[in-house]
Formats: C-alpha cells, structure tokens, sequence
C-alpha cells in the first residue's frame, strides 16, 4: 500500500506540472490583450512599451512560460502586475491574506455538506416512506441547481438585515488588503493582529480538533466497542474550537470573523450538499441489494447497525470518489459565493486578478487548487484502503479517478 501510494505522488506531481502547463498557455492565449492593455487609455505608446518591458509582457511566450515555471520551483511565485511597474505587492504576500478566510469557508463548508448530505441520503435511501424521501431528494436537487449569488442573496435576505450582498468589480491595487464584510471597526482599529491571521488560527483550531476527535471516535469503536455518535463530535469539535479561541485570548476578534463569515458558510454549504445527498442515496439503494445486507438482516440485527456498519460503509466509497472529482468544481461555488458577497478569500483575487490580467496572480491561484485537488486524491486512497479491507490486502487497487 506504500509503495502504491508513493507511486500516485509521483504520478500527482506529473499531473500537476501538465494542468500547470495547460492553463499557462491556454490563459496566455485565450485572453485578448494584457495587462498593459488595460491602461491603454491613460498611458502614450512609449509608457506602455516601457511597462510591457518591465513586467516582462514583451517576452516570448515560451520564455515567460520558462521564467515562471523556474520561479514555481524555487518556490517563488514572483510579484503581481502594477500600474506603476513591477513594484506590486509579492504574489506570496497576496496568498497569505486570501487565502485564511477562503479556508475557513471552504474547508468548513466542505465537510458541512458533505455529512449533510451524507446523512441525508442515507436516512432517506433506508426510509420506506417515499413521500419525504422524494420531498427532500427535490429539494436537496433544487438547492444544488440553483444559481450562487441569488442564493447568496436570498440567504442574506433570510436570515440577516445587514446589508452585505454586494456585487463587485475589483481593484488593481487592493488584492493584498480586501476588507471583511461587516467586521466591528472599533474592535480592530488598534489590534496588532490582522483578521486574516486570525481567520487562520480558526482554521487551524477546527482542523486540529476535527482530527483529534475523529481519531478517539475510530479509537472508541475499534478497541473499546463504544460507538460515539456523530453529532457528539460535531458539537465535541465546535466546543473544542471556540474553548481554544477564549484560551489563546482572541474570542472577540474570532466571533467578530464568525459574524462576518457565516453567510457565505452558509450559502456554500446550501449550494453544496445536494450532490453528496443524490450519491449516497442511489450508493445506499444499489448497496442494499446485496446478499450482504440481506444477511445481517436474517441475522436479526438491530437496523442502525446493518444501516451503519453494512449498508453505509461500503455505499460511502462511491461518494468519496465523487467528492474528490467534484473539489475543482466546488472552487467555482466558492469563487462565485465570494464574489457575490465580497469575502476576501481566494475566489474575489481570482476574479479581480482575472479582470485586471494579474496573471502572477491568477497562475498561483490555479497552481493551489490544483495542488488542493491531488492532495485531495491521495487522502482518497488512504480512507478507500481503511474502508475496504481488499485494498488493504492488495486484492484490488484504489479507485481510479
């Protein structure tokens, strides 16, 4: 199993470099004109030829291609365009402050709707009663299909009276400083530590207990026969999180972000949850046709553990493979999400970048998620290995994707 996955890093990094290559050249290529381009109208001919020359633009596409792969590799993702030359802030600068608040509502939104809609289709497959079953099958397919900024408007709409469904265009020079929505300005005026820092520190706190508790749940049942309830963790991780923020001292600043965030948490994780629910249920009706489950109901074992042990672990396969697929498109959602209600995360940079051709900016931008999507797919192998025990014993290979 090592030696497999060791092999799908390589073959990862390989992937990498060609997705990397491809949309190098396909963005070079596709969008008219540059970056100088947008400053035709304020700038004569022999400004624009000095800026072309400065930032580089004036290059062989192939030589640019060479200079920003060499720069990839030293781990140096250069400085952003300016409109005064080549003294933009560095693209590295940029990702450390888009990139805390895109985690915090991504990652959260992610796992929110992945168990939503885990238990959702699953309790619906296992149901007999068709009528709900169909209800929330049509609503949670409505919620998938429907457009992200009426959605996030409709949810702004719902559930707050601030106003903080805006639509925005973007700014040449504010990449590196994008405000949060609706923080409390007196609390920040004279905090040493930006929001986006402690976006990160909140990150970090929920991803640390998330592991910790998942790890004593699988220990519980495995050694101890103690089967701890899902929702207990949940509520165990969220309690864990906000205890950190008081101990570390920053409650105020983190549930000023929490304030700030929840409506773009919220909309993502509505938009979300309604492919995982579609796939677990068809996953759980296939699943619950086989001699298997079949058995363990002559056995005459209680219904939630033939549900849980028999029927749903072996259904969640399908699902993981399906999640890992769908992560570069669940960065759309989130672009679109952050767009519409002006979260500084990755997705308003990749817009603004885009409308401005702040190509440093947005090459590092797909580089992350294509990254985030590998990683993704190797964490799939592991928990396909953990649970199919045919994998373990090298019967058959991981899911192919």
């Amino acid at each position: 199993m090592i030696r497999y996955l060791v092999k799908q890093a390589l073959l990862s990094l390989v992937k990498l470099f060609v997705f990397v290559t491809i949309m190098f050249f396909l963005i070079q290529i596709m969008m008219p004109g540059d970056f100088v381009d947008q400053f035709s109208l304020t700038m004569n001919q022999r400004e624009r030829d000095a800026l072309r020359e400065e930032l580089g633009l004036n290059l062989p596409i192939w030589q640019r291609y060479l200079r920003w792969m060499g720069q990839i590799l030293r781990l140096d993702f250069g400085e952003s365009f300016s409109i005064l030359g080549s003294g933009g802030p560095p693209v590295s600068a940029i990702l450390k402050t888009v990139i805390p608040p895109t985690l915090l509502v991504f990652c959260t939104g992610t796992a929110l709707a992945f168990l939503i809609g885990l238990w959702l289709g699953k309790v619906t497959a296992w149901s007999q009663q068709r009528v709900v079953s169909g209800i929330v099958t049509l609503g949670s397919l409505a919620l998938f299909t429907s457009f992200p900024p009426w959605m996030a408007w409709l949810v702004t709409q719902i559930f707050s009276r601030q106003e903080q469904f805006t639509l925005v265009g973007g700014s040449a020079r504010g990449l590196a400083n994008l405000p949060f929505p609706g923080l409390d300005r007196e609390l920040w005026r004279d905090s040493p530590i930006s929001p986006d820092v402690i976006a990160f520190r909140m990150f970090l706190t929920l991803l640390i207990a998330t592991v910790l508790f998942v790890a004593i749940k699988a220990l519980a049942q495995r050694y101890l026969r103690l089967r701890i309830p899902g929702l207990v963790v949940i509520l165990l991780i969220a309690a864990s999180a906000v205890g950190s923020w008081y101990v570390m001292g920053t409650e105020k600043m983190s549930l000023d972000i929490v304030n700030s965030a929840w409506i773009a948490l919220v909309t993502y994780t509505i938009i979300s949850f309604g492919e995982t629910m579609l796939i677990m249920r068809s996953s759980m009706t296939d699943v619950m046709q086989e001699e298997y489950v079949n058995t363990a109901k002559a056995k005459g074992l209680p219904s939630h553990i033939v549900r849980e042990r028999h029927a749903a672990r072996n259904a969640l396969l399908p699902v993981l493979s399906r999640l890992v697929i769908s992560l570069p498109y669940l960065t759309t959602g989130i672009v679109i999400v952050e767009s519409a209600l002006n979260w500084p995360g990755i997705g308003t940079a990749l817009w603004n970048s885009l409308y401005w051709q702040n190509m440093p900016v947005v090459m590092a931008i797909l580089l992350i998620v294509g990254v985030l999507s590998l990683f993704a797919r190797l964490v799939l192998d592991v928990l396909a290995a953990y649970l199919d025990p045919r994998i373990r014993h090298g019967e058959e290979k991981p899911i192919a994707i």
